[in-house]
């Protein structure tokens, strides 16, 4: 339990009046109306009422006291996080030449009456360019590569077949462009034989789209905002939301391939493909782009005043909460009087920084900035933490966000005003939600997690202190210390004087179908990791850090929806399932905690039945289905059990998840 906080006068107002009343008959004994209405009982509340206001002041001493020590401690509070979202720049019309969106590019909510408007800023540059078409190919399942001459299309010449004469699972139509298109919204306009692929339904085709990305799982779903075609049956545009893409070389040609595969749904006797669709005509089009933005508004050459020449100087940055800053780019910048500017590094305290180092720190929540102090030894010397800038030298700031907090949590369509006018550029939205957003961390949390900071003092010695001290950096999301008797007694348990650390490395969109190769850790943050713990642990001892076992999980299940449900829930109650599965198989916001699939948890089958129950719309479940993929040996192996173990340090994810609603 927490220590007691004693109350130095527990006194209240009601007390102090009936112990003046009862010390009047002793030094005024005349006085012997006491009512209320009396004027000397009215003085007698008032003074009542101020010393009451006294002893409250006096008792918030220990809370004033604790306060001082944890700054002492060195406890600082957290500042906030700030939301992010991908945002979707349109284009008025595709443009021959390369459009470019600017870094710290401002976009903005709809300000209401109740409401201001809430301001993101594009965190990257964002190129989009004119697609050009270098080659395209029709692949069948069996491996065989059909070129295509695109100078055919448009002409009274054989038509291009997108699959093979008899279409199957993977068959594949391919198209390599010249440039990298990642990020891109991609239109093909396409002109197709009518019904040329009869027996899909034009809602639903057994067909996705994908980009090949390389790594373990080298090709990446894209998001189909529109097919007018209903799967190469009808002529129109299929506008596409295309990931990251990697450049490759596939049956001898070099390009940034964009494919549309046969799926699993094509053994469906209801949708299925008789025979193969064809082209007459296809164009590509850039529409816009995609590009991560953040819950921030950027300050740019704020300046903050003349130096005086004195250590332990204070100036102040007129805007606040401060956001996580990029040390390349937000820096303090000294103009000197004989024109020389200086470039200072911002450090998290003075104990390290000497006389002439260019250091100083800055307080995230109130914009405090410190340069560094002089302190007088015990020896007579005078000891400067940090250089001083001259005297009238000229402080700025080259650039700062501030922002954040819970509110920038918005749903996917909230943001769409674009502050700044740029050429072709239409409209912008978001097309999935802003998260991540968090408040300033509280006094009454950090008074909570003082004993934890007191325990480890900055030094791993127990499992807890590992994990504790790996996820204080900031590309690190989750954290897990193998013990050694948790390690199975076959050789793999770690040798003695060794500490195995699983790191989860943290991502900016931990929604959907997570490829693996965005959660593998970098060789970068595997170093960063070992070395800051290396630096932490008993001598003797020694870190290693690895990523986590990934076991990738695809989910089939059939739903059955009620006997009078309008036909327009089964998308929704499809959407809504796929969803749910996603969000529960996720090694970030999975879990019965939703906050990351437990290392080492196994999963039951009875938890997706139970999860797809919950989900609104839904009358039973008919079937579930679970599938372990492998994504390096391309395989796929059934669960026939109703448990599923995961080895320590192993996280569940998932995979394309397949939901059917009847």
């Amino acid at each position: 339990m927490p220590l007691p906080t004693p109350q130095l006068d527990d006194r209240r107002f009601q007390d102090i009046v009936d112990q003046a009343k009862r010390l009047i008959p002793t030094y005024c004994p005349e006085w012997t109306d006491h009512n209320v209405s009396d004027p000397g009982v009215a003085l007698i509340e008032l003074f009542a009422w101020m010393t009451e206001m006294l002893l409250y002041r006096v008792n918030q001493v220990p809370e004033k006291m604790q306060i001082k020590f944890l700054e002492l401690l060195g406890v600082q509070l957290e500042g906030p996080r700030a939301a992010r979202a991908p945002v979707t720049f349109y284009l008025s019309s595709p443009q021959p030449a390369e459009i470019v969106i600017p870094a710290d590019t401002e976009v903005a909510t709809i300000r209401t009456e109740t409401s201001p408007s809430l301001i993101f800023t594009t965190e990257t540059a964002l190129a989009i360019r004119p697609p050009n078409i270098k080659a395209v190919f029709t692949r069948s399942a069996a491996n065989r590569w059909v070129p295509h001459n695109l100078a055919q299309l448009g002409l009274s010449l054989p038509r291009i077949p997108v699959f093979s004469p008899a279409p199957a699972v993977g068959d594949g139509f391919y198209i390599a462009f010249e440039a990298d298109h990642s990020q891109h919204v991609l239109a093909l306009v396409l002109r197709c034989e009518e019904a040329g692929g009869a027996g899909v339904r034009l809602s639903n085709p057994p067909i996705e789209w994908q980009v090949f990305q390389g790594g373990p799982s080298p090709w990446a779903t894209c998001e189909v905002e529109l097919d007018e075609t209903g799967g190469f049956n009808k002529s129109g545009s299929v506008i596409l939301h295309l990931p990251h893409m990697v450049q490759t070389e596939l049956n001898g040609t070099a390009g940034f391939w964009l494919r549309c595969r046969l799926t699993e749904a094509q053994n469906d006797p209801d949708n299925s493909y008789r025979v193969s669709p064809d082209l007459e005509w296809i164009r590509a089009e850039a529409r816009g782009g995609t590009v991560v933005s953040r819950h921030a508004t950027s300050v740019m050459n704020e300046v903050l005043g003349r130096s005086s020449g004195s250590p332990g100087q204070r100036f102040q940055l007129l805007s606040t909460p401060l956001l996580s800053r990029d040390p390349e780019r937000d820096y303090l910048l000294v103009e000197r009087g004989d024109g020389v500017t200086e470039r200072w590094s911002e450090v998290a305290d003075f104990g390290d920084s000497g006389r002439d180092d260019p250091h100083y720190t800055l307080d995230n929540l109130d914009g405090t900035l410190t340069l560094g102090p002089m302190l007088l030894q015990p020896d007579g010397s005078v000891w400067h933490f940090g250089a001083v800038p001259p005297r009238d030298s000229l402080l700025r700031f080259s650039r700062y966000q501030h922002g954040g907090g819970v509110q920038g949590n918005l749903p996917r369509g909230a943001i769409s005003v674009l502050k700044t006018s740029i050429p072709y550029v239409a409209q912008v939205v978001n097309r999935a939600v802003a998260e991540g957003g968090r408040d300033a961390q509280s006094l009454e949390d950090a008074r909570l997690k003082v004993p934890r900071y007191l325990r480890t003092r900055n030094r791993a010695v127990t499992a807890d202190d590992f994990e504790y001290l790996a996820t204080q950096l900031t590309d690190v999301a989750r954290a897990c210390c193998l013990a050694p008797a948790a390690q199975p007694d076959n050789g793999s348990a770690p040798p003695p004087g060794r500490v195995t650390v699983v790191v989860l490395p943290r991502l900016d969109a931990v929604v959907g179908s997570i490829p693996l190769e965005q959660m593998q850790l970098s060789a970068e943050l595997k170093m960063a990791v070992e070395s800051d713990l290396s630096n932490r642990c008993l001598v003797g001892i020694r870190p290693e850090v690895r990523g986590p076992e990934f076991v990738s999980i695809a989910v089939q299940t059939r739903l059955r929806l009620p006997q009078r449900a309008a036909p327009t829930m089964r998308d929704e109650v499809r959407q809504r399932a796929e969803a749910a599965l996603y969000a529960y198989l996720n090694p970030y916001t999975g879990g019965p905690g939703r906050d990351g699939w437990p290392f080492g948890r196994d999963l039951h089958v009875s938890e997706i039945y139970s999860l797809l129950q919950r989900v609104p719309g839904v009358e039973f479940v008919e079937d579930v289905q679970v599938t372990l993929v492998d994504v390096e040996r391309n395989s796929r192996t059934p669960l026939n059990q109703p448990r599923l173990a995961i080895r320590n340090g192993g996280v569940v994810c998932s995979a394309t998840h397949q939901v059917t609603v009847v």
